[in-house]
């Protein structure tokens, strides 16, 4: 009789204990594929700061009536090379032509990248570094006001900083406790290059 009872009840609990351990493993597998998305989605970010910084660390000669009266950074181009960073699709983990992750191509906003030290939230943030110490990060930014001095005077301590940031949607939401979104972010550092060229 006892057996019986035995034999009749394992089904249901074999259930119960497969429930049970299915949550777990699929709570685990997903917290594994989201962690793979998120390090995929850094490299990417890495790889847009570090085009953005390269391409910035040669400063843009500004001409007046065929005349060089000074360098600076083309903080434009900067921006587009960070969103062409990607390449010309929109795929892959981090979609860097929609870097607020709201549907919408980032090229026809302004996320006040224009001017420097515009907006240190912004989405892409350029910083103009002079005599950058690690140690110490409250530096004033080069100048190039003057021919022959600051920027146009690469290596005298000049550097250029590209930040950027990502909002990164979860593919499988934990819970509601949690957000549905986080902002992951990347920076790259560059010394500014004694020699420049026109675009």
């Amino acid at each position: 009789m006892k057996q019986r009872m035995i034999r009749q009840r394992a089904p249901a609990q074999a259930l119960v204990e497969f429930a049970l351990a299915a949550t777990l493993i699929f709570t685990l597998l997903s917290a594994v594929v989201d962690l793979g998305l998120i390090y995929f989605t850094m490299q990417a970010l890495r790889v847009a700061a570090q085009e953005g910084a390269t391409y910035g660390s040669y400063p843009k000669p500004v001409m007046v009536n065929g005349q060089m009266i000074r360098v600076d950074f083309d903080y434009s181009g900067i921006v587009y090379r960070v969103y062409g960073a990607g390449g010309e699709q929109t795929g892959g983990f981090a979609n860097l032509r929609d870097l607020n992750n709201n549907g919408l191509d980032d090229l026809n906003v302004d996320h006040l990248h224009d001017r420097m030290n515009a907006d240190p939230s912004a989405y892409i943030y350029i910083e103009n570094l002079k005599g950058y110490d690690p140690e110490n990060l409250s530096s004033v930014g080069c100048r190039g006001d003057t021919k022959g001095v600051g920027l146009q005077n690469g290596g005298d301590g000049c550097w250029i900083r590209v930040t950027v940031r990502y909002n990164y949607r979860f593919l499988f939401p934990f819970s509601l406790g949690f957000a549905r979104t986080i902002q992951l972010h990347a920076t790259h550092l560059m010394p500014v290059r004694s020699s420049f060229y026109t675009r």
